[in-house]
């Protein structure tokens, strides 16, 4: 048997991982301090050259727009599914950030001497949705106040204005589809009126009618005074007459009531037709960027095609402003303090390991 005084002394080999750890932590930050000095002055000359440069950069102007999503109103005689209000947003949302439209911005505040690609321009553009809200959200960022709110009121002119060109193929395609329902609709309505017509033609207008003298009064007033053979010869006299046929009027009545519906969607064609031609004239404005000389149209097909047109769900709130500026030269100083601090620590430790080494 073993007794304790001869058993081992658990308690100085249980851990002897965490003493080789604490001494070689010790060791590295003795490692590091032996270079404090060299480290202080380094981290001094660091920072205050990070400030003096960060102070020396131009101020960033940031500048802000607001656009809003506006919900469609449903037609209760609308049979189609509504599209899902956040759909509508979110498809807005992507549409604004798509590349053509940075495009055509950096194309509009470039200048002469200094052009701008659309990489650059979207750079410095922040396009986001506001949590829970309808709103779209710009905001620019340049060393010239003027130039961000420039880009940011740029930026939507250029996507209202790209709106209303996809609005005039949609409302094309609309009208050519009221245009294809309107055609259907007519020609059921021309063989209607077709068939009334030679029903109409194959019916008697007017009915011969012959008529007996039938009047009790008469007859016994008559027969007072007038021999039996004489009123025999009396009772055969019959009445001859015309008359308008029922049947011959139903169908006329018929007949008209079809005529004054292909009368209206007659006019509905010729005025959807109208319309189209004048969609048709725009699509060849934008198509050709010039001026079109103007088809003759009646004035209601112009105003109805205008107001598909001007039908939009989303509006600008406001004007572009210059929201803030900064030039972030505190923030941007702390982050080169630390950066050298760690980087003149580590350059230290090297420097120490590197003469273990070679011992």
């Amino acid at each position: 048997m073993t007794t304790e005084a001869n058993r081992p002394n658990q308690t100085n080999v249980q851990n002897p991982d965490s003493q080789e750890e604490f001494i070689s932590f010790s060791e590295i930050a003795g490692m590091i301090l032996k270079h404090r000095r060299k480290i202080v002055v380094f981290v001094m000359l660091v920072t205050i050259a990070a400030a003096i440069f960060f102070l020396l950069l131009p101020r960033q102007y940031i500048a802000e727009g607001f656009l809003q999503v506006i919900p469609a109103t449903v037609d209760k005689a609308d049979k189609t599914e509504p599209i899902p209000f956040e759909t509508i947003i979110v498809s807005h949302l992507q549409t604004i950030q798509s590349a053509y439209i940075a495009e055509e911005v950096a194309a509009a505040v470039s200048t002469g001497a200094v052009r701008i690609t659309s990489s650059e321009i979207s750079r410095t553009v922040k396009i986001f949705r506001p949590p829970k809200s309808n709103l779209i959200s710009l905001m620019a960022s340049s060393s010239s106040p003027n130039q961000a709110v420039a880009v940011v009121r740029t930026w939507i002119k250029k996507y209202l204005a790209s709106m209303r060109k996809n609005n005039v193929n949609v409302a094309l395609c609309q009208v050519r589809s009221l245009l294809k329902n309107t055609q259907a609709g007519l020609m059921e309505t021309q063989a209607k009126v077709d068939q009334l017509k030679a029903r109409a033609e194959q019916t008697k207008p007017l009915i011969d009618i012959a008529r007996g003298i039938d009047d009790a009064q008469l007859w016994r007033e008559l027969g007072e005074n007038v021999p039996a053979e004489k009123l025999k010869n009396l009772s055969q006299i019959h009445i001859k007459g015309q008359e308008q046929s029922d049947e011959y009027l139903t169908v006329k009545t018929m007949l008209y009531n079809v005529d004054q519906t292909l009368a209206a969607t007659i006019a509905n064609r010729d005025f959807l037709q109208d319309v189209e031609s004048y969609l048709e004239h725009k699509v060849r404005q934008l198509e050709n960027h010039s001026v079109v000389p103007a088809v003759q149209l009646s004035s209601n097909a112009v105003q109805f095609a205008e107001t598909m047109l001007k039908a939009t769900d989303m509006i600008e709130i406001g004007v572009p402003a210059v929201k803030s500026s900064t030039r972030g030269a505190l923030r941007k100083t702390a982050i080169a303090f630390f950066i050298s601090l760690v980087a003149a620590s580590f350059c230290a430790y090297l420097c120490e390991w590197y003469k273990t080494i070679k011992i």
